[in-house]
Formats: C-alpha cells, sequence, structure tokens
C-alpha cells in the first residue's frame, strides 16, 4: 500500500473514533461537531472554532514542524509558519483566497500530484467555504493558538 494512501486511511480511521467518542461523550448529533459543521457560521470566521479543527483534522498529520520537510517543507502549526513555510510560500494570502496556495490545492481532483489532502479526504462544501471565507475576512489567527498533531486533540 502507498504511504499516501496508508496515512490517508490512518487520518479517516483517526477522524471517525474521535468523532465517535465525541459524540457518545457529549450526546450531540455528528453535524454538531466542529469537525464536520453543516452550515457556514454567521458573521466573521471563528479560526478556533471554525478554522481550527478543520486544519488540524485536514492538514496538521502531514504538515507538522517535525514532517515538513517531507510535505513540501511546510507547517501549519501557527499562522507565522502558515504565512512563511512551504516550498511555495505564502500558502496562506490573507484577503485573497483565490491566490492562497491553501484553496488551490483543496479544490484539485484527487488524482493530481499536488492534491490536498489526499484523496478521499477532499475539503469541499460547508467546510471549503469556510475556510474561504475566513482567507477573505483577513485569515484572523491569534498568534497565541498553536495547532498540533491530530493525535493530540483531547477535546474541541
Amino acid at each position: 500500500m502507498k504511504p499516501t494512501l496508508r496515512r490517508s486511511l490512518y487520518l479517516l480511521s483517526a477522524l471517525l473514533i474521535v468523532t465517535g467518542l465525541l459524540v457518545f461523550q457529549s450526546g450531540a448529533s455528528a453535524d454538531d461537531l466542529p469537525t464536520w459543521p453543516t452550515k457556514v457560521p454567521a458573521g466573521r470566521i471563528d479560526f478556533r472554532k471554525s478554522v481550527r479543527p478543520l486544519l488540524i483534522i485536514n492538514c496538521l498529520e502531514c504538515h507538522n514542524s517535525e514532517d515538513a520537510k517531507d510535505n513540501g517543507n511546510l507547517s501549519l502549526e501557527t499562522r507565522k509558519l502558515a504565512l512563511t513555510t512551504g516550498d511555495r510560500a505564502p500558502v496562506i494570502v490573507p484577503g485573497r483566497p483565490d491566490e492562497s496556495l491553501l484553496i488551490s490545492v483543496l479544490k484539485l481532483e484527487g488524482i493530481h500530484q499536488e492534491a490536498m489532502p489526499p484523496t478521499p479526504d477532499k475539503i469541499w462544501g460547508v467546510r471549503m467555504e469556510i475556510l474561504r471565507r475566513w482567507i477573505t475576512e483577513g485569515a484572523n489567527w491569534p498568534e497565541s493558538i498553536r495547532l498540533v498533531h491530530p493525535r493530540e486533540i483531547t477535546e474541541w
């Protein structure tokens, strides 16, 4: 099995386990979880509530400081790293989602070599619109928030 496919299957399995545990513990439905929003929030996009979970679940397994060298030299752990690291930095261009590499690679078909995240974990629909709006609004990311690997998440 290819490493990329294995990684995708691992991430999908971890996501399903975490989602199931959170639903079971909270009594909430899966629609209430920040990793699977059913609608774009009204008003400004809150990084902590709406963007952070999407980046952690879909990007941080590969784009963390430890693994960045094997993944385009991109770390998405902090705003500064997201704006300055990567072979084709900046990955996020505040105010300009169509010029942001983050959005470009998320929109690519799964068969494309640069498509992120690797299939079958594509971001589309509500999750894509949340990321686009967040970038359009200036990609506000408080300096105090550092993203962590999905395996380190115990609650959102």
